[in-house]
C-alpha cells in the first residue's frame, strides 16, 4: 500500500471517528435523560399514589368504623410537608379512631378570610364540633407574641389567626381541647403567653429535636397527670425545635423536660368546665399506647360530655 493510501486510509478513519463520535455521545446523553425521566414519572406516581391512599381512601376507611354518633373533633390542617400528602392527617385518623372521636378537617379558610370570632363560632355551630384537637406544623408567626421574626420557618400567618379563633371561640362554649407540638404552643400564645426558640440554643435543640427522645417529669397535680396515671415518662418521642416560652396568666405549666422545656401546659375553659391540655411531645407516635392513648380517650370522652351538654 502506497503512502498516499495509507494517509487516505487515515483520513476517512478519522472522518468515521469524527461522524460517530458526536452521534454516540448524543445518544448517550439521551438515555440518561430518559432514565431520569423515568425516575421523576415513579416518583411522581408513587406520590400521586400516597396523597390518594391518605387523603381520600383512608379517611373514607378509617370512619366506617366509627358509629354515627362519634364525638366529632375539629381538625386543624398540617401545613408541613408531612401534612400536604396526607400523613399527619392518617396519623391522627388512627389514634382518634382507636378512642371513638371523628376527626373533623377545617382548612383555615372554612371560616373565611380574614378570619373572624364570629365566622369561627359559626362554623363550630355549623359543624357542631365537640372538641378540638391541634397539631404540629410550621412556627407559630413571631409577630403575635414580640418574637425575632429572622429565625422561624414554614410560617403560616393565616393558620395561625383561625386557630387562634378556633381556641377562643371553643373555649367560650366550653369545648376540650388537645394541643401537640406546634398545638401546645399556639395554645398558649391564643392565651397571651409566648414561644421560646430552641433553635437558638443548640445543646437543648439536640435533645427535643431528636427522633432518640427524652424523658419528661409530669407536675403530679396536674390533669395531665390525672389522665396518663404516671408523674414520669421514661422516654417520648420528640421533635420540635420551638416550646411554650412564659406561659399565658392563665396556663399552668404541667409537665418539662431537659434544658427546662415547658413540655405540657393546661387551662380551664369559660366556667371552668373545658379541658384545654397542650403537650409538645408526640403520644400518637408513641410505642406506649397504654399510657399515651389516654389522652386521645380523654378528649373523646369529653367532647362526648360536652355534646350531651348542649342538649
Amino acid at each position: 500500500m502506497t503512502s498516499s493510501n495509507k494517509k487516505n486510509d487515515t483520513s476517512t478513519s478519522l472522518g468515521m471517528k469524527a461522524n460517530f463520535t458526536p452521534s454516540n455521545s448524543s445518544g448517550q446523553a439521551l438515555s440518561v435523560v430518559e432514565g431520569w425521566l423515568r425516575r421523576i414519572a415513579i416518583a411522581l406516581a408513587v406520590l400521586i399514589g400516597i396523597y390518594v391512599l391518605f387523603h381520600l381512601i383512608y379517611p373514607v376507611w378509617i370512619n366506617m368504623r366509627l358509629p354515627a354518633d362519634a364525638p366529632r373533633i375539629a381538625f386543624s390542617l398540617d401545613n408541613s410537608l408531612l401534612g400536604r400528602i396526607g400523613i399527619t392527617d392518617a396519623t391522627y385518623q388512627r389514634v382518634m379512631t382507636a378512642a371513638g372521636g371523628r376527626l373533623i378537617t377545617l382548612r383555615p379558610d372554612a371560616a373565611g378570610v380574614p378570619v373572624s370570632l364570629e365566622g369561627i363560632e359559626a362554623l363550630l355551630e355549623k359543624e357542631k364540633m365537640d372538641g378540638v384537637l391541634l397539631t404540629g406544623g410550621g412556627d407559630v408567626d413571631p409577630n403575635l407574641y414580640g418574637g425575632d421574626p429572622n429565625t422561624t420557618m414554614l410560617v403560616h400567618r393565616l393558620r395561625d389567626d383561625f386557630e387562634i379563633a378556633l381556641i377562643r371561640a371553643a373555649r367560650q362554649r366550653g369545648l376540650p381541647m388537645l394541643g401537640i407540638c406546634r398545638g401546645c404552643q399556639i395554645l398558649n400564645v391564643a392565651l397571651g403567653g409566648t414561644v421560646r426558640n430552641l433553635r437558638k440554643e443548640q445543646n437543648v435543640k439536640g435533645i427535643h429535636l431528636a427522633l432518640k427522645g427524652h424523658a419528661v417529669d409530669l407536675n403530679p397535680d396536674s390533669k395531665l397527670a390525672e389522665t396518663l396515671g404516671v408523674i414520669h415518662l421514661a422516654k417520648v418521642v420528640s421533635l420540635h425545635g420551638n416550646s411554650v416560652g412564659k406561659p399565658a396568666p392563665e396556663v399552668r405549666i404541667a409537665a418539662t423536660g431537659p434544658g427546662s422545656v415547658v413540655e405540657a401546659i393546661e387551662a380551664d375553659s369559660a366556667g371552668q368546665i373545658g379541658w384545654i391540655v397542650g403537650i409538645q411531645w408526640h403520644p400518637e407516635l408513641t410505642l406506649d399506647k397504654q399510657v399515651q392513648q389516654k389522652v386521645f380517650e380523654s378528649l373523646v370522652n369529653r367532647a362526648r360530655t360536652a355534646r350531651e351538654r348542649r342538649r
